[in-house]
Protein backbone atom coordinates (compact mmCIF):
# COMPACT_ATOMS: atom_id res chain seq x y z
CA UNK A 1 0.00 0.00 0.00
CA UNK A 2 2.86 2.55 0.58
CA UNK A 3 4.14 1.68 -2.85
CA UNK A 4 0.84 2.23 -4.45
CA UNK A 5 0.84 5.28 -2.66
CA UNK A 6 4.12 7.16 -3.54
CA UNK A 7 3.04 6.06 -7.17
CA UNK A 8 0.13 8.01 -6.77
CA UNK A 9 1.42 11.42 -5.48
CA UNK A 10 4.14 10.86 -8.17
CA UNK A 11 1.82 10.44 -11.14
CA UNK A 12 -0.39 13.44 -9.30
CA UNK A 13 2.63 15.76 -8.76
CA UNK A 14 3.13 16.08 -12.27
CA UNK A 15 -0.27 17.11 -13.20
CA UNK A 16 -1.00 20.75 -13.69
CA UNK A 17 -1.42 22.89 -10.19
CA UNK A 18 -5.26 23.01 -10.88
CA UNK A 19 -5.62 19.66 -10.66
CA UNK A 20 -3.30 18.38 -7.89
CA UNK A 21 -4.66 16.62 -5.17
CA UNK A 22 -3.52 17.35 -1.78
CA UNK A 23 -1.12 14.65 -1.33
CA UNK A 24 -0.28 16.04 1.83
CA UNK A 25 -3.58 15.28 3.98
CA UNK A 26 -3.70 12.21 1.89
CA UNK A 27 -0.68 10.91 3.51
CA UNK A 28 -1.59 12.54 6.94
CA UNK A 29 -4.73 9.53 6.69
CA UNK A 30 -2.28 7.29 5.35
CA UNK A 31 0.31 7.62 8.48
CA UNK A 32 -3.33 8.20 10.85
CA UNK A 33 -6.19 6.71 9.63
CA UNK A 34 -4.81 3.97 7.38
CA UNK A 35 -7.83 2.00 6.58
CA UNK A 36 -9.60 5.24 4.96
CA UNK A 37 -6.78 5.99 3.06
CA UNK A 38 -6.43 2.18 1.74
CA UNK A 39 -10.09 2.85 0.54
CA UNK A 40 -9.07 6.27 -0.78
CA UNK A 41 -6.41 5.13 -2.78
CA UNK A 42 -8.21 1.87 -3.92
CA UNK A 43 -10.52 4.82 -5.59
CA UNK A 44 -7.96 7.00 -7.01
CA UNK A 45 -6.37 4.22 -9.12
CA UNK A 46 -6.53 5.09 -12.83
CA UNK A 47 -8.06 8.04 -12.60
CA UNK A 48 -7.33 11.73 -14.44
CA UNK A 49 -5.97 13.98 -12.10
CA UNK A 50 -9.17 16.04 -12.68
CA UNK A 51 -11.20 12.93 -11.34
CA UNK A 52 -8.77 12.10 -8.67
CA UNK A 53 -8.86 15.80 -7.22
CA UNK A 54 -12.56 15.47 -7.19
CA UNK A 55 -12.12 12.11 -5.53
CA UNK A 56 -9.87 13.06 -2.97
CA UNK A 57 -11.66 16.49 -1.79
CA UNK A 58 -14.82 14.79 -1.56
CA UNK A 59 -13.37 12.37 0.65
CA UNK A 60 -11.39 14.43 2.83
CA UNK A 61 -14.41 16.63 3.09
CA UNK A 62 -16.49 13.59 4.31
CA UNK A 63 -13.65 12.76 6.85
CA UNK A 64 -13.79 16.31 8.21
CA UNK A 65 -17.59 16.10 8.83
CA UNK A 66 -17.26 12.48 10.34
CA UNK A 67 -14.38 13.64 12.79
CA UNK A 68 -14.97 16.82 13.54
CA UNK A 69 -15.69 16.57 17.56
CA UNK A 70 -12.25 14.60 17.36
CA UNK A 71 -10.76 17.79 15.26
CA UNK A 72 -12.30 20.26 18.08
CA UNK A 73 -10.84 18.31 20.75
CA UNK A 74 -7.10 18.88 20.07
CA UNK A 75 -5.23 20.63 22.36
CA UNK A 76 -5.82 24.62 22.21
CA UNK A 77 -3.11 25.80 20.44
CA UNK A 78 -3.47 23.63 17.66
CA UNK A 79 -6.74 24.90 17.32
CA UNK A 80 -5.74 28.42 16.94
CA UNK A 81 -2.84 27.14 14.46
CA UNK A 82 -5.69 26.07 12.24
CA UNK A 83 -7.74 28.76 12.48
CA UNK A 84 -4.27 31.37 11.61
CA UNK A 85 -4.21 28.00 8.82
CA UNK A 86 -7.50 29.74 7.32
CA UNK A 87 -7.08 32.98 7.49
CA UNK A 88 -3.82 33.28 5.84
CA UNK A 89 -4.85 31.05 3.15
CA UNK A 90 -8.11 32.81 2.38
CA UNK A 91 -5.67 35.97 2.12
CA UNK A 92 -3.76 34.14 -0.12
CA UNK A 93 -6.54 32.93 -2.42
CA UNK A 94 -7.72 36.47 -2.42
CA UNK A 95 -4.46 38.24 -4.18
CA UNK A 96 -4.66 34.99 -6.53
CA UNK A 97 -8.90 34.72 -7.94
CA UNK A 98 -11.09 36.83 -5.15
CA UNK A 99 -13.92 35.04 -6.62
CA UNK A 100 -13.14 32.14 -5.82
CA UNK A 101 -12.27 33.37 -2.09
CA UNK A 102 -15.59 34.91 -1.52
CA UNK A 103 -16.81 31.36 -2.39
CA UNK A 104 -14.49 29.54 -0.71
CA UNK A 105 -14.22 31.20 2.46
CA UNK A 106 -18.18 30.58 3.15
CA UNK A 107 -17.86 26.91 1.54
CA UNK A 108 -14.61 25.83 3.04
CA UNK A 109 -11.14 24.45 1.49
CA UNK A 110 -12.38 21.27 0.37
CA UNK A 111 -16.08 21.49 -0.60
CA UNK A 112 -17.13 21.38 -4.06
CA UNK A 113 -17.06 24.85 -4.86
CA UNK A 114 -13.28 24.79 -4.40
CA UNK A 115 -12.57 22.49 -7.12
CA UNK A 116 -13.19 25.53 -9.87
CA UNK A 117 -10.13 27.16 -8.61
CA UNK A 118 -6.00 26.20 -8.49
CA UNK A 119 -5.85 25.60 -4.97
CA UNK A 120 -3.91 28.32 -2.41
CA UNK A 121 -0.24 27.75 -1.64
CA UNK A 122 -0.62 26.10 1.51
CA UNK A 123 -3.76 24.22 1.66
CA UNK A 124 -1.78 20.78 1.48
CA UNK A 125 -0.43 21.60 5.02
CA UNK A 126 -3.48 22.83 5.87
CA UNK A 127 -5.51 19.40 5.04
CA UNK A 128 -2.39 17.37 7.02
CA UNK A 129 -3.05 19.82 10.22
CA UNK A 130 -6.44 19.07 9.84
CA UNK A 131 -5.87 15.10 9.92
CA UNK A 132 -3.47 14.87 12.57
CA UNK A 133 -5.87 17.28 14.93
CA UNK A 134 -8.48 15.01 14.11
CA UNK A 135 -5.79 11.82 15.79
CA UNK A 136 -4.95 14.36 18.60
CA UNK A 137 -8.28 14.44 19.80
CA UNK A 138 -9.30 10.76 19.06
CA UNK A 139 -10.28 10.19 22.91
CA UNK A 140 -11.02 13.26 24.57
CA UNK A 141 -13.06 13.03 27.74
CA UNK A 142 -15.08 16.01 27.87
CA UNK A 143 -16.27 18.43 25.24
CA UNK A 144 -14.67 21.83 24.49
CA UNK A 145 -16.34 24.96 26.45
CA UNK A 146 -18.97 26.72 23.96
CA UNK A 147 -18.71 30.65 23.43
CA UNK A 148 -20.30 32.96 25.37
CA UNK A 149 -21.98 36.30 24.02
CA UNK A 150 -19.01 37.98 25.72
CA UNK A 151 -17.16 36.04 22.95
CA UNK A 152 -18.79 36.78 20.47
CA UNK A 153 -18.77 40.58 21.15
CA UNK A 154 -14.86 40.59 21.55
CA UNK A 155 -14.64 38.48 18.13
CA UNK A 156 -16.65 41.41 16.56
CA UNK A 157 -14.67 43.80 17.79
CA UNK A 158 -11.59 42.25 17.02
CA UNK A 159 -12.78 41.98 13.10
CA UNK A 160 -13.60 45.65 12.76
CA UNK A 161 -9.85 46.48 14.57
CA UNK A 162 -9.19 44.02 10.87
CA UNK A 163 -11.12 45.07 8.61
CA UNK A 164 -12.85 48.37 9.82
CA UNK A 165 -14.29 49.23 5.84
CA UNK A 166 -15.88 45.95 5.33
CA UNK A 167 -19.34 45.76 7.52
CA UNK A 168 -19.25 42.24 8.39
CA UNK A 169 -21.74 42.58 11.39
CA UNK A 170 -24.17 43.89 8.91
CA UNK A 171 -23.40 41.04 6.96
CA UNK A 172 -24.09 38.78 9.04
CA UNK A 173 -27.20 39.84 10.57
CA UNK A 174 -28.84 40.60 7.61
CA UNK A 175 -29.00 38.71 4.53
CA UNK A 176 -29.47 41.32 1.87
CA UNK A 177 -26.54 43.22 2.93
CA UNK A 178 -24.58 39.68 2.32
CA UNK A 179 -26.10 39.59 -1.19
CA UNK A 180 -25.18 43.14 -2.19
CA UNK A 181 -21.86 42.48 -0.66
CA UNK A 182 -18.84 42.71 -3.28
CA UNK A 183 -16.44 39.80 -3.84
CA UNK A 184 -13.37 41.98 -2.44
CA UNK A 185 -15.95 42.54 0.96
CA UNK A 186 -16.91 39.07 1.31
CA UNK A 187 -13.20 37.40 1.10
CA UNK A 188 -11.69 40.23 3.37
CA UNK A 189 -14.29 39.54 5.38
CA UNK A 190 -14.13 35.92 5.54
CA UNK A 191 -10.48 36.36 6.60
CA UNK A 192 -10.81 38.80 9.08
CA UNK A 193 -13.23 36.09 10.96
CA UNK A 194 -10.39 33.48 11.57
CA UNK A 195 -7.84 36.22 12.11
CA UNK A 196 -10.37 37.88 14.74
CA UNK A 197 -10.24 34.10 16.56
CA UNK A 198 -6.48 33.99 16.47
CA UNK A 199 -6.06 37.80 17.20
CA UNK A 200 -8.08 37.38 20.98
CA UNK A 201 -6.38 36.34 23.88
CA UNK A 202 -5.46 32.98 25.77
CA UNK A 203 -8.95 30.61 26.57
CA UNK A 204 -11.42 33.45 24.37
CA UNK A 205 -8.92 32.92 21.55
CA UNK A 206 -9.02 29.19 21.44
CA UNK A 207 -12.82 29.12 21.73
CA UNK A 208 -13.44 31.56 19.41
CA UNK A 209 -11.09 29.45 17.37
CA UNK A 210 -13.05 25.88 17.74
CA UNK A 211 -16.27 28.02 17.14
CA UNK A 212 -15.23 29.38 13.26
CA UNK A 213 -13.49 25.59 12.90
CA UNK A 214 -16.31 23.55 13.49
CA UNK A 215 -18.21 26.21 11.17
CA UNK A 216 -15.93 25.97 8.55
CA UNK A 217 -16.06 22.40 8.29
CA UNK A 218 -19.71 21.57 9.03
CA UNK A 219 -21.52 24.30 7.10
CA UNK A 220 -23.99 22.83 4.29
CA UNK A 221 -24.54 23.99 0.69
CA UNK A 222 -27.58 25.53 0.17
Amino acid sequence: MRILAALLFAAFAMAPAAAQVPTGALEALRRDFPAGHATLAAQLGGKTPEEGRRIAYEAIDRFLRAHVDEILAAPGPSIVALEARQGALLRSLGRQDVKACAIIGDRGFFGPEALASAPPPGLDEFGAALVAAAKAGAGAKSAPPSPTKEDFLAWMDAIAKIEPAVPVRNMLIDKAVRAAASDDHLCRGAAAMHEAAVALPGARGEIMSRTMLRYSISVQPD
